[in-house]
């Protein structure tokens, strides 16, 4: 029986996302967070399972807001998502690389109400409605 082809390398980078994240940051405005997430719904996108084990099946972990809400975080590299955990803790992180699509569509899976990319390393959430928005809902 063929392997499967892994769709994503696991040094894989959103390079796409990346960029338009840093110009959004630069320049913050409606049209260049809509960019993000139309890049976002293109590529890869990898998603934090930390703590899931072949008993439970993946599990994706929140953040909490400072009201309590859920929020999302997505990165554009596994490195990314090493950022985002205290160095002591990042032999543990466990990610994994989904279509972005998919990765962005988790937010209608639970109460989740905004999604942050890349929190190691910038301050950039978007609302929930716009992350809908971009999905075509």
């Amino acid at each position: 029986m063929a392997k499967r082809p892994v769709p994503f390398p696991r040094s894989y980078v959103n390079t796409a996302v990346r960029d338009a994240l840093a110009a959004f940051e630069a320049e913050p405005s409606v049209a260049g967070i809509q960019k993000v997430l139309s890049l976002a719904t293109t590529g890869g996108l990898v998603v934090d399972v930390t703590g899931s084990t072949p008993e439970s099946g993946p599990r994706v972990r929140t953040l909490t807001s400072t009201d309590g809400q859920l929020v999302l975080p997505l990165f554009t590299s596994l490195s990314e998502l090493g950022l985002a955990v205290p160095e002591a803790e990042r032999a543990d992180v466990q990610g994994t690389i989904l279509a972005g699509r998919d990765a962005l569509a988790i937010v209608q899976s639970a109460d989740i109400v905004a999604v942050q990319f890349d929190p190691g390393s910038r301050q950039v959430i978007v609302k929930r409605a716009l992350v809908d928005e971009a999905l075509g809902n």
